[in-house]
């Protein structure tokens, strides 16, 4: 194994938090998560809906532009109202309303508002064969530059008053891919004074060899040797190795120990996309029961 270590920013920002919402009960799901960074962080909320216009087929022009006016004034009347949810009270709350392409329309807020993490609600169903998160949260997930944070439908009903990150699960093959969500992990672990698990799941097949013990132990060795620096005093760490197939293995782990927060690196957006809902990272972030951080190595 050779050990890709990220080293902690000193000052993880996370003073701009772009909350994106389709109106929906499934969206509101992740406002108390929102609000639990937002409060202490210190943070302000851009709380965001993009709109798209309407296929109107065969009506006039004027008629096409007194319905798109319609939707523009329902959705700023809505977002005005989510800025007083009463999650959000205390809290500095700009509401944002955009046309267009929700993906292109959030990637853009992103950047013009300099927004520190992405906090987003995935809409997909579950089960033994469909697991479907949405085109929108797929592509802000590897492409965003900033994390994204996912709360999906599976979300525990203990997060409905979240105040704090008690344990965060943190699995990683070592990869650059994988280590690229570390330093906000280890922020946020410092901020919350956390329980941080650094997990490593071995392929089933590798812990069946005669040597599989002693090979865990060097490998759980060498995680702590290359991350306890990396690690705030703060926090309580523990080093976990452990076999079987990689995404159930790392959700039962998370379950086990009531992970407030799973942290995912990922790979950035290309031509293998497609390929991403057979991956380890598509299956947690629509099968979790906790919030979901992701961000990609750029």
């Amino acid at each position: 194994m050779s050990a890709v270590v990220i080293p902690v920013v000193d000052a993880i920002d996370l003073k701009r938090v772009l909350f994106t919402t389709d109106f929906t009960d499934a969206s509101q799901r992740a406002l108390p998560v929102v609000a639990a960074l937002a409060r202490r962080y210190h943070a302000k909320v851009f709380a965001a809906h993009v709109w798209t216009l309407g296929p109107y087929p065969m009506v006039p022009p004027e008629v096409i532009a007194a319905l798109d006016r319609q939707s523009d004034r329902a959705a700023k009347s809505e977002i005005e109202k989510l800025a007083q949810a009463p999650d959000l009270h205390g809290m500095k709350v700009e509401p944002l309303v955009r046309q267009g392409k929700p993906a292109e329309g959030i990637a853009s807020l992103v950047e013009q508002h300099n927004i520190s993490v992405t906090v987003m609600s995935t809409h997909g169903r579950t089960g033994v064969k469909r697991r479907v998160l949405g085109s929108v949260v797929e592509e802000a997930v590897r492409t965003l530059r900033c994390p994204v944070l996912t709360v999906g439908p599976r979300l525990a009903t203990r997060f409905a008053g979240l105040e704090s990150l008690k344990n965060i699960l943190f699995p990683t093959d070592f990869s650059a891919e994988s280590m690229s969500v570390f330093p906000y992990l280890s922020s946020l672990a410092h901020e919350y004074k956390s329980r941080l698990t650094i997990l490593h799941v071995f392929a089933p097949r590798t812990a069946k060899t005669h040597r599989a013990k002693e090979g865990a132990e060097h490998v759980r060795a060498r995680m702590e040797k290359a991350l306890s620096k990396e690690i705030s005093p703060r926090c309580c760490a523990e080093f976990v190795v452990d076999s079987g197939e990689p995404a159930e293995t790392i959700l039962a782990y998370a379950g086990r120990i009531d992970a407030d927060l799973i942290g995912l690196g990922v790979r950035s957006w290309t031509d293998a996309a497609k390929h991403f809902r057979e991956t380890v990272t598509y299956r947690i972030l629509a099968e979790a029961e906790c919030p979901v951080l992701s961000h990609h190595r750029a």
